[in-house]
């Protein structure tokens, strides 16, 4: 009786031991899933640079701690990603300066709200600013 007890125990702690890390790779998987499609949906449209810091603001900003979070095209900023007005415009802003890109002038910055809407209108926005000739060394 006292050996069927050890053994099942046993076989439980075996059993959780399984789950736990059969959950971390399923997690490792859909985090490497996250930002490999958003890259892949805009590959060869966009500088690289570009996409990675754009995936990692909007994905900080949802607050997703690694990168898990799902970034599609379509995507309406407003609606989904909380950016309107100044905060599409420090979007903007951070993204260009964490990556050593161009800033864009306030004249620049007031054409932001009336062509942006989109994740793609976002990086066909910031795309200027991250041509390799603006891009600071």
């Amino acid at each position: 009786m006292r050996l069927t007890v050890i053994v099942a125990v046993v076989v439980l702690v075996i059993g959780l031991i399984a789950l736990i890390r059969a959950q971390r790779i399923n997690r490792a998987s859909i985090e490497r899933d996250g930002l490999s499609r958003f890259r892949d949906a805009f590959r060869g449209r966009y500088p690289e640079l570009l996409l990675a810091h754009v995936y990692a603001y909007l994905a900080e900003r949802h607050g997703a701690v690694e990168p898990h979070y799902i970034v599609n095209p379509s995507d309406d900023l407003r609606r989904e990603h909380g950016l309107v007005d100044l905060d599409l415009e420090d979007a903007v802003l951070v993204i260009a300066d964490r990556a050593g890109a161009r800033l864009p002038r306030a004249q620049e910055l007031d054409e932001l709200k009336l062509t942006v809407r989109s994740v793609d209108d976002l990086l066909r926005y910031l795309e200027p600013f991250f041509r390799p000739e603006v891009v600071k060394g």
